[in-house]
């Protein structure tokens, strides 16, 4: 990955694998989180909304194929927020979602030391047509 790969506004960034959510997994996180409410309709679990957001970052990287040893010599990008973030879909326990993401056509904004970058996420289930979340994450390009 090159930082000026980012910097283009439309820019396709890929596809993350499939990740499993695992009843596991939605318990450690509200064991972390503090927020031990399970969500459960008509007898089926469903993981927790915020555990959905907060796999954003990770989706992310995996679709950039960028990992924890692979370092970028212009800079790193650092999580900086979200816009317009939806929760459209619940996921259920043991289903898998992968992220698709994309730079935003509003393209980055330079602040010198560094460089907003917002993309537009979609996270889907697998087997569903409604995506479980649709947004930007806003990403920070450190110089």
């Amino acid at each position: 990955m090159r930082s000026a790969s980012l910097l283009r506004a439309g820019l396709d960034l890929g596809t993350s694998e499939w990740v499993t959510v695992s009843p596991e997994m939605n318990r450690t996180f509200a064991d972390v989180t503090l927020d031990p409410i399970e969500v459960e309709f008509d007898g089926r679990k469903y993981a927790h909304g915020a555990l959905t957001t907060s796999l954003l970052p990770h989706l992310l990287a995996n679709a950039m194929e960028v990992g924890p040893s692979k370092y970028v010599e212009e800079g790193y990008l650092l999580n900086y927020g979200f816009n317009k973030v939806r929760l459209t879909e619940m996921v259920p326990l043991g289903s898998r979602i992968r992220g698709h993401f994309r730079t935003s056509d509003e393209g980055p904004d330079d602040r010198g030391e560094i460089v907003v970058i917002p993309i537009e996420a979609t996270i889907e289930i697998d087997g569903l047509d409604r995506p479980a979340l649709a947004g930007q994450l806003v990403a920070a390009w450190q110089r």
